[in-house]
């Protein structure tokens, strides 16, 4: 009998966070859906393309979502290889049941029945398709934040190296020597420097593993992060410049504060503050308006 994977989202799960992913036949697949606790999951939701729900993987990059819907009802999501969306809601769960069918014993699924959704510029596959949650950091990411966090001093810092080392230059002198220093340590980007080395020296060897629905997170060294658990943290803090135009305002760090007084440090090098801040949506936060140093 064909199989396909399925997999089972429940609220206050991010887009691509999923559980219980494994191969299934058609009637386990009902079975899931038919022991899936609809009632309480419908409870306090807003409804969108990640909510409550069981997706199937199609055989052709395509996949099948039954969630909750408006009115007490269900919706089956149909999201093809072409990233177009379908969508037909129900009454009830066994009416859905021919339609997931269809994807398992069908070469293609057919979408005559659903209605075909607008979904431009839409992004649409991260509710579809599973993530890891795994944030570490590599020379990409490097480079895009130091351009996001000092881009513009790095473009001054050229312009006054230029106009230093120009022979027409009036700077050689003490007076514009230390003119020089005081300019590159501000406009030029030399806190950013320091900034961005003191965060990169922390964090190159770390990975961060947290999803929103998880309560069972790890962060430290890549080789072997330490496991933490939400349900131990007493508060956290979001520390970062009150000034939005700051010289250092695009950097940032986050402090988790547990019960036991043991505390990790995570800058946004690694993740930004918004994506933890949704991880973290039901413990206390404190912001503090400082510039971030790090302090190991």
């Amino acid at each position: 009998m064909n199989t396909l994977i399925s997999k089972v989202q429940y609220k206050d799960f991010e887009p691509g966070e999923f559980v219980d992913v494994q191969e299934r036949d058609f009637d386990s697949t009902i079975q899931l859906i038919e022991n899936f606790p609809w009632q309480s999951q419908k409870e306090k939701i807003i409804i969108d393309l990640t909510n409550p729900s069981i997706t199937i993987e199609g055989k052709n990059n395509d996949y099948l979502k039954f969630a909750v819907f408006f009115n007490q009802k269900y919706v089956l999501h149909y999201f093809d290889s072409s990233h177009q969306l379908y969508s037909k809601s129900f009454g009830n769960l066994k009416d859905s049941f021919n339609y997931i069918r269809n994807l398992f014993e069908q070469k293609s699924f057919s979408t005559e029945e659903l209605k075909k959704e607008p979904t431009w510029f839409q992004h649409n596959l991260k509710h579809f398709v599973t993530q890891d949650f795994r944030y570490f950091v590599t020379p990409q990411s490097a480079r895009k934040y130091l351009i996001k966090t000092s881009g513009l001093n790095i473009f001054f810092s050229i312009l006054f190296i230029a106009a230093f080392i120009s022979p027409r230059s009036n700077f050689i002198s003490p007076l514009g020597i230390s003119a020089f220093i005081l300019v590159m340590t501000t406009l030029g980007g030399g806190l950013n420097w320091i900034m961005f080395y003191q965060y990169y020296q922390y964090c190159k060897d770390k990975i961060l593993i947290m999803s929103r629905g998880n309560d069972s997170f790890y962060f430290g060294l890549i080789p072997s992060p330490i496991a933490y658990d939400k349900k131990d943290i007493l508060q956290y803090t979001i520390i970062r410049p009150a000034n939005a135009r700051h010289l250092l305002r695009g950097f940032s760090i986050v402090e988790i504060e547990f019960k036991n007084g043991t505390m990790i440090k995570i800058p946004n090098l690694v993740v930004d503050v918004p994506a933890l801040e949704r991880k973290l949506f039901q413990y206390p936060q404190i912001q503090r308006n400082k510039i971030p140093f790090l302090r190991r």
